[in-house]
């Protein structure tokens, strides 16, 4: 996979060097951005990323000349995910799992972002201008709710994540550790899903539970979600490091 994508975007930075138009990818990991940036300067162009809005971690990447991408330029659609609150309130993890058994391949969308419309919760989600339409037409429920899905002209007014801020006390900074406290598990079960290679460490899967890890930092384990280490406030009285994370989740 990553040698398909490295090729991919090669061919993306050349053909934007030769025609002098922006070439766009289809949303990216996070993780990619070093071959990214490498396939960028072999073609001697630029490379610029947007995901929808500030802060998307999905993101499409344009290579271009001296004039990046103007606002209107990227082939992004914001759709918004709207339901009755009385009935129901799907998470997170329910939208994705509706728009992904429309049987569209996860690169073809990037972040759903929680928000509000007229006072009401609803949802973004960021998708590429050729499946907008589609989704748009499919998309009829997430869980046990009904949604009307619609095109947002205007900017959308994001809501904070979900989820919940934790202050754990671990004995050392290590993925193993931190992972554990956070998700509430033994040291050992933590160890198991490391070495079961279902554990990533800012998106590239890390097979190391003595990992060291760094404010900012993203956890991600597979059916356990995703933490955010932001930071790390010394030691506690009995000699334990103090972690501060954010675990991501949804109702």
């Amino acid at each position: 996979m990553d040698d398909a994508l490295e090729k991919r975007l090669n061919e993306l930075a050349l053909r934007a060097g030769h025609s002098g138009r922006a070439c766009y990818t289809r949303f990216l990991e996070p993780s990619a951005l070093g071959m990214l940036h490498m396939a960028a300067c072999r073609a001697g162009v630029e490379v610029a990323l947007w995901g929808g809005y500030e802060g998307a971690e999905r993101c499409v990447a344009a290579f271009h000349g001296a004039q990046a991408p103007g606002a209107g330029e990227w082939p992004i659609v914001a759709l918004r995910l709207q339901w009755n609150g009385k009935f129901a309130n799907p998470g997170h993890r329910d939208l994705l799992g509706a728009v992904m058994g429309l049987g569209i391949e996860r690169e073809m969308t990037g972040d759903i972002a929680m928000g509000e419309y007229h006072g009401a919760p609803c949802a973004y989600l960021f998708a590429l201008e050729e499946v907008a339409d589609y989704i748009a037409a499919s998309l009829d429920s997430a869980g046990r709710a009904s949604l009307k899905v619609s095109v947002a002209a205007e900017t959308p007014q994001l809501s904070p994540p979900e989820g919940e801020s934790l202050r754990l006390t671990v004995q050392q900074q290590r993925l193993d550790a931190v992972l554990a406290a956070a998700c509430r598990l033994s040291r050992g079960e933590a160890q198991r899903l490391i070495a079961a290679g279902l554990v990533k460490l800012n998106h590239v899967p890390q097979l190391r539970p003595d990992a060291r890890l760094c404010e900012g930092d993203l956890i991600s384990a597979r059916g356990y979600g995703r933490i955010r280490v932001t930071a790390f406030q010394g030691e506690s009285r009995r000699g334990r490091q103090v972690v501060q994370v954010f675990r991501y989740g949804g109702k």
